[in-house]
C-alpha cells in the first residue's frame, strides 16, 4: 500500500492534464459511445410546443445575441429551434444585435443547408439575415410595429404578408446576458409572445419572468439545448436506419454532455485519491 501511495503522490500532473484534455475531446470525435438520456424540463418542452403549434407560413423572429465565445451552450439550440421551424416550414427571421454574430449565424445556416433534410431551403424565401442595426431595442422595436420590413430594407418573397411585428407569431432571443430583458421590458406594450434561450450562468435571472409568464419557455444552458436536441429527433416520426442517419447531424448538444460528464468524473476520481492520500498519511502518520 506504501508503494503506491508513493507512486500515487509523485504521478506526473502533465498525466492528469492529458486524461482530462482527452475527456473533453473524445465525446465529440465519438458522439455514438456515449448516448444519453434527459428527462426534458417543462421549460424546454414549452419551447418547443409553442413552435411546434405555428402553422406553414407564419413567421419567427429569433434575437441573435451572442458571438463565438457562447456558441458551446447556445449554438446547438439555435440550430435546433431554426431546424425545427424550417421542419414545420416555418419563415425564420434572423436579427443580430451583435456585430461579431452575423458570421456565426450565417455560418450555422449554411451548413444547415447542406443536410439532405434541408437542401431546398432558400434565403428570401424560407429565412432571411435581417443584419445589424445601430439603434437601440426599443427604437427597433416602435420601428418594425410601423413598417417591418423597411425597418431592414430587405426583399425577399419572405416579407409577403408581413408588415408590422404583429405578423410574427412568435420571438426567440438566444443571449449570454441580461440582452432579452429590453425585449421583455416592451413586451407589455406591444403583447409579443416571446422565449429565451440562454447560458447556465445567467438562466436564473429569467426564471422571474417565467413565472410572470412574460416568457412562455426558456432554454437553459448546454443541458437545455440537449434535451430540445433529444426532444426534436424524438418527433421526428423516423424509422430507426432514418433517425440514426439524422442523428450524425444533431449531437453537438449531446456530445457537449457527455465531454462535460466525462471530465467531471476523471476530476471527481483524482480529487478522491488525494483525499485517500491525505487521510491515509494522516492515520500513519499518527500511529507513528
Amino acid at each position: 500500500m506504501d508503494v503506491l501511495i508513493s507512486r500515487l503522490k509523485k504521478l506526473d500532473r502533465r498525466w492528469i492534464f492529458l486524461l482530462i484534455f482527452l475527456s473533453c475531446i473524445i465525446p465529440f470525435w465519438i458522439p455514438s459511445l456515449f448516448r444519453q438520456e434527459f428527462s426534458t424540463s417543462k421549460e424546454t418542452q414549452r419551447v418547443y410546443d409553442i413552435i411546434n403549434s405555428l402553422n406553414e407560413g407564419d413567421a419567427i423572429f429569433i434575437d441573435w445575441a451572442f458571438n463565438p465565445t457562447l456558441q458551446a451552450e447556445l449554438l446547438p439550440m439555435a440550430e435546433q429551434a431554426i431546424k425545427q421551424c424550417f421542419d414545420k416550414k416555418i419563415r425564420v427571421f434572423i436579427y443580430y444585435p451583435d456585430l461579431t454574430a452575423i458570421s456565426l449565424g450565417e455560418n450555422l445556416v449554411e451548413k444547415i443547408k447542406k443536410e439532405p433534410r434541408y437542401t431546398e431551403i432558400e434565403s428570401g424565401v424560407d429565412y432571411i439575415h435581417l443584419g445589424y442595426l445601430p439603434i437601440g431595442v426599443d427604437m427597433m422595436m416602435f420601428s418594425m410595429y410601423s413598417d417591418f420590413k423597411s425597418t431592414f430594407g430587405k426583399e425577399g418573397k419572405i416579407f409577403k404578408g408581413i408588415k408590422t411585428f404583429d405578423d410574427i407569431k412568435y420571438m426567440m432571443s438566444f443571449a449570454g446576458s441580461a440582452h432579452p430583458e429590453y425585449y421583455i421590458l416592451l413586451q407589455r406594450r406591444f403583447g409579443f409572445k416571446m422565449g429565451v434561450g440562454v447560458t447556465a450562468v445567467t438562466g436564473p435571472d429569467f426564471i422571474p419572468y417565467l413565472q410572470t409568464g412574460q416568457l412562455d419557455g426558456m432554454l437553459f444552458g448546454l443541458k437545455g439545448a440537449a434535451e430540445y436536441e433529444n426532444l426534436r429527433l424524438k418527433n421526428l416520426n423516423l424509422s430507426t436506419e432514418e433517425l440514426n442517419e439524422e442523428k450524425k447531424f444533431n449531437q453537438q448538444a449531446n456530445a457537449g454532455m457527455a465531454s462535460l460528464t466525462l471530465s467531471h468524473i476523471i476530476m471527481f476520481i483524482f480529487i478522491g485519491i488525494g483525499n485517500l492520500i491525505y487521510f491515509y498519511e494522516r492515520k500513519f502518520k499518527k500511529s507513528n
